[in-house]
């Protein structure tokens, strides 16, 4: 029996092709606002590539690094605001559902607890959400961890994620799975 249930925030909760959305409007807006030219930009988008091994750099870390944050989320929160669908029309039924049943409902993402709150708060969730984590969850440690920061029994919690690496690490850490493409098949007792 499942006694709380894990949900990932991109590509489980919201469509994360947001963040592609937004991409060249960020790269704009922070030329314009930190007064760093393209080429300086590119160069520091190279360096990000090249400290993080990533093709294309979460652009979170870039404001990061640049020190503007607060341009991210103005962006974010705008395009957010546009955004009218989740990524599954009928999570407010099985969040409601969940709650109504005395189970808990956690969110676990690698995006930002600010980035999570954003969504849930749009999309009216943050009602039913006991509780929100962000980490590596590609990290058996995180896994590890979460149970004992929430106190929650893993072996009665279920996980939904769009990943399968994710959800592969988190069944070897001893939690039940459910991919994010079968939520169809959610049975709330």
């Amino acid at each position: 029996m499942v006694s709380t249930y894990l949900f990932d925030l991109d590509d489980t909760i919201i469509d994360s092709s947001i963040y592609s959305r937004m991409h060249h409007e960020l790269l704009t807006e922070i030329t314009n606002r930190v007064k760093i030219s393209e080429e300086g930009l590119k160069e520091r988008i190279a360096r990000l590539k090249e400290k993080t091994g990533k093709e294309k750099p979460d652009t979170y870390e870039l404001c990061k690094e640049l020190n503007c944050i607060d341009i991210y989320y103005d962006i974010l929160e705008k395009y957010a605001k546009h955004t009218y669908t989740l990524k599954n029309p009928t999570l407010p039924v099985v969040f409601r559902k969940i709650k109504e049943s005395k189970k808990k409902i956690g969110v676990i993402s690698n995006s930002q607890e600010r980035t999570i709150k954003l969504f849930l708060n749009r999309f009216n969730l943050s009602q039913y959400v006991d509780f929100l984590e962000s980490g590596k969850k590609d990290s058996v440690l995180f896994w590890v961890q979460l149970e004992k920061r929430h106190s929650f029994h893993k072996g009665d919690t279920l996980v939904i994620d769009d990943s399968d690496d994710v959800l592969k690490i988190a069944q070897e850490a001893g939690y039940q799975i459910l991919n994010a493409k079968n939520l169809g098949k959610l049975e709330i007792l």
